[in-house]
């Protein structure tokens, strides 16, 4: 009887360890899926900031001609700057709302700059159009 008693108490404990085992692995699985939900959330979180950062904001196109007077464009508003190269004349650049400083840098020093100030409106895109530098 003793012997039996003994019996059962191990596959009474090996059934609870297995329990144990099958309830640990399904908790893991319920966290790892919590884990990605979060992460899901967190990665449309920032997708959703970024959209609305590109909604509220403008840009400033337009072409250079001569194509090899000049080496790249410059916004300027207060202490932000935004840079474009023109390598085909063609430049274009995303901006915030608000009036900036547009600066035409030439390759050669003697040429000096050419600015234009512009308004830049919220969702709005300014075409500078062609801009025709002293040859």
């Amino acid at each position: 009887m003793r012997n039996h008693i003994l019996c059962n108490s191990y596959y009474w404990h090996r059934n609870i360890f297995e329990k144990s085992q099958i309830y640990q692995k399904q908790f893991n699985l319920i966290r790892m899926r919590r884990g990605l939900l979060e992460l899901c959330i967190i990665i449309i979180v920032i997708i959703g900031i970024h959209a609305e950062r590109v909604i509220h904001s403008g840009s400033i196109e337009g072409s250079v001609y001569p194509t090899n007077f000049t080496q790249s464009v410059v916004a300027v508003q207060g202490n932000d700057s935004v840079k474009a190269v023109s390598n085909d004349g063609h430049f274009g650049m995303r901006v915030q709302p608000g009036v900036w400083k547009v600066i035409f840098a030439m390759k050669a020093p003697n040429l000096g700059s050419v600015e234009k100030n512009v308004m830049v409106s919220e969702g709005q895109r300014v075409d500078l159009g062609e801009i025709k530098l002293a040859e």
